[in-house]
């Protein structure tokens, strides 16, 4: 009876330091996870930057903007011409107290495709180039024409939103190549000018309301990730978000065509560049 009681102990002696060793251990592992030894800290995987970061504008004698890319920056939908490539002229010169010049190449309808060309092309590309070189800021909207033209049914207009469908297989299908036009674009452009400031403005969703399956807001947010992960890349890129600014009421921010924004909906891109250059 004695041996037995002897045996019953060990055994809950035994069981008893087994419980303390692991609480001990599985303590000491998540310590260790949260707050690592300083030797031993997880860094997280991040591709390095191509090209340095850009210079501080502020110190810069005079401000030269070159603004390219699509429609949204011709400034198309705002009777008084400044759209909101103007309006950061403005607001840079206001802030600044320099001299701030714009150089406007941008055109209306241009794609991915299109603006490559551009920068290519023989009869443009050195005057392209010349700008890129001499600019502090370089504005720049390009993927909107892309999206909202590739991802509609080919028996449907893109810009008239009482007739559109998006057809999300011909979206998944269109969009990688895209992208890659959108990553030689801003690579080409960080590698004339790295000291420049490039802001990339995303586009927005015109046709929300329309959307009712929120099919196409799905391939901005895919897109602004992508483009996220270039300008991570490069350095000296920004993007510039503007999905939210029309999100809740688009009608108010969007002109007639209920594709481009209107006066008020420029301004609200314009503050948005220049919180992001400030």
């Amino acid at each position: 009876m004695r041996s037995t009681r002897w045996l019953w102990g060990f055994v809950g002696m035994a069981a008893l330091l087994s419980t303390l060793l692991f609480i001990g251990g599985f303590i000491y592992a998540i310590r260790t996870a949260v707050f690592p030894e300083e030797g031993n800290k997880v860094q997280p995987a991040l591709p390095a930057p191509t090209s340095a970061l850009a210079e501080d504008i502020s110190s810069s004698k005079e401000i030269n903007i070159l603004a390219i890319g699509d429609s949204l920056t011709r400034g198309v939908g705002d009777a008084t011409g400044k759209g909101y490539v103007e309006r950061v002229k403005a607001g840079l010169q206001s802030s600044l107290g320099k001299e701030t010049y714009v150089w406007n190449l941008a055109i209306s309808g241009a794609k991915t495709a299109d603006l490559l060309e551009q920068l290519d092309h023989t009869n443009t590309s050195a005057r392209m180039q010349d700008y890129t070189k001499q600019a502090n800021v370089i504005l720049l909207t390009i993927g909107g024409n892309d999206m909202f033209q590739m991802g509609v049914k080919d028996d449907k207009s893109p810009l008239n939103p009482n007739e559109m469908a998006f057809d999300l297989d011909l979206l998944k299908k269109n969009m990688p190549a895209a992208l890659e036009q959108l990553d030689q674009i801003l690579t080409r452009i960080s590698k004339l000018n790295p000291k420049a400031r490039i802001m990339y403005v995303m586009f927005y969703h015109p046709f929300l309301d329309y959307d009712t399956e929120r099919v196409g807001s799905l391939f901005v947010q895919a897109w602004e990730g992508k483009a996220f992960e270039i300008a991570n890349r490069l350095g000296n890129v920004t993007v510039v978000p503007t999905y939210d600014l029309f999100q809740q009421v688009p009608v108010k921010y969007l002109y007639t065509d209920h594709f481009h924004p209107n006066p008020d909906g420029y301004e609200r891109i314009a503050e948005r560049v220049l919180q992001a250059l400030n």
